[in-house]
Formats: structure tokens, sequence, C-alpha cells
């Protein structure tokens, strides 16, 4: 008896040892009361990579207004603001959000993953200059909206909340926080 409660208590110590591994998902928080001035907001803007030049723009193909569906804005930089949101279904109880932009300096990206009340959150980002493949872990991440839509053509609004550190070909802590709207397509 006591070999078995000294085995007992072994697997005990052992057991509690040994962390738990923390899940990539995080709890989506619903407040139908959430608000903020982008929600009603009409604002568009000419794709960032368009160039006004003396007799009209640059003849890209893509000289057209975009509406900003997102005041996001990657370690407080005005050069890093990601205005444009695209919303999908990916499966039945999956969405994809993707908050991003692209303009001569950056092209980076906020992927967020809902799978029913929960979500993850990952970004990857691209520099002009020499290539580079960064690498971001994330650390924090929250992700509060009014309602998930589940038909094609319900909006979402939402605020979240993402911190990471680069791991490698980058350095320091990526911190992004901003409002978002996207309709599902």
């Amino acid at each position: 008896m006591r070999y078995f409660l000294a085995i007992l208590f072994c697997v005990f110590l052992t057991t509690c040892g040994i962390r738990k591994t923390q899940s990539e998902f995080d709890k989506i928080i619903i407040d139908g009361n959430l608000n903020s001035a982008l929600f009603n907001s009409t604002d568009s803007i000419l794709n960032p990579l368009t160039i006004k030049i003396e007799n009209g723009y640059d003849g890209l193909i893509d000289s057209t207004s975009y509406a900003v569906n997102s005041n996001a804005i990657v370690n407080k930089d005005s050069l890093r603001l990601m205005r444009f949101v695209e919303l999908k279904q990916i499966d039945a109880d999956t969405l994809e959000l993707n908050i991003y932009e692209t303009n001569p300096a950056y092209s980076q990206n906020l992927i967020i993953k809902i799978v029913d009340k929960q979500f993850k959150s990952d970004f990857n980002y691209l520099m002009s200059g020499p290539p580079i493949d960064p690498k971001v872990k994330r650390i924090k991440q929250e992700l509060i909206v009014k309602s998930i839509p589940k038909q094609k053509g319900e909006i979402i609004f939402g605020q979240f909340y993402f911190k990471g550190i680069c791991e490698s070909d980058c350095n320091g802590e990526i911190e992004i926080k901003g409002d978002f709207k996207a309709e599902l397509e």
C-alpha cells in the first residue's frame, strides 16, 4: 500500500510540474453597445500605391477610391496604418477577417480567424528594400465585436488588440490596435 501511495504521490508531483499548453484561440468578447466613429464613417481614399502626377494620376489600372474600413495602426506609427478590411466565410463555422494595407513603405496583414466564438490572430508584413521574412510571435490578442455575422451581406463591427514579438528578421515588439467594419462576402 505504501508503495502504491508513493507512486501516486510521484505521479501527482510530476503532473503538477507540467505546464498546460495554451490554446492559440481566445474567447471573443461580444458587446452590442460597442461604438466607434469609424462604424458610421463613409470615408474613402485613393489606392495608396497611386501617385498623382501633373496630368492626372500615374496610369495605374487601380487608381480608384477605396472605403476606409479600419483605423488600425502598428506601433503608433502613422506610416503603418491598415485601413482596408475583407471578411470571408471559410467553412460553416469559420470566418477569416483580413485587416491590411499595402503602400510604398509596407505591405501589412493582420489575419483574424473566427471559429464559433473564439479567434486567433497572426500578423505578417514586408518592407520596401532588401527582402525579409519576419516572424512575429503573438503574445496577446483581444477581439470585441457587436455580433458575429452568419450570412452573406451582414456586417461585423469590432475592435481589436494584437501584441507580438519579433522572433526573426525583425526587432522588438509589434503592437496593433484599432476598430474595423466589414461586410461578409
